[in-house]
């Protein structure tokens, strides 16, 4: 486990904001850690997505969530997609059998 020495003008700081938000001192200081290692994980999967060095499923895998709400956080971002044609015909397969539509293997969507 580990343990931590803040220094005091921190230490005081916490104590009258878990006092004024009604959360202990060490929940306080637990969340803050977990909401900052959530953060740099997700930027560090937005980065290497963006640089091409992971696909979006392990993006999402680094980022900590499912491959949807990587999707959307990074739509609303404003990130483009990075898809290959595979991820594309898989995506139309997907779609086409969710409204009806029929796919064929070799020539990927009949409408």
């Amino acid at each position: 486990m580990l343990e931590i020495k803040l220094k005091e003008e921190y230490d005081a700081w916490l104590r009258k904001i878990s006092k004024e938000v009604s959360i202990s001192p060490e929940e306080l200081a637990y969340m803050s850690i977990e909401k900052f290692i959530k953060e740099y994980r997700t930027r560090k999967a937005v980065k290497a997505y963006v640089e091409g060095k992971i696909s979006l499923g392990k993006a999402a895998e680094v980022a900590g969530t499912t491959k949807r709400k990587f999707m959307a956080m990074i739509e609303d971002l404003g990130i483009p997609l990075n898809l290959d044609a595979r991820d594309c015909i898989t995506s139309f397969r997907l779609l086409s059998e969710l409204r009806g539509f029929r796919v064929y293997k070799d020539i990927g969507v009949i409408w």
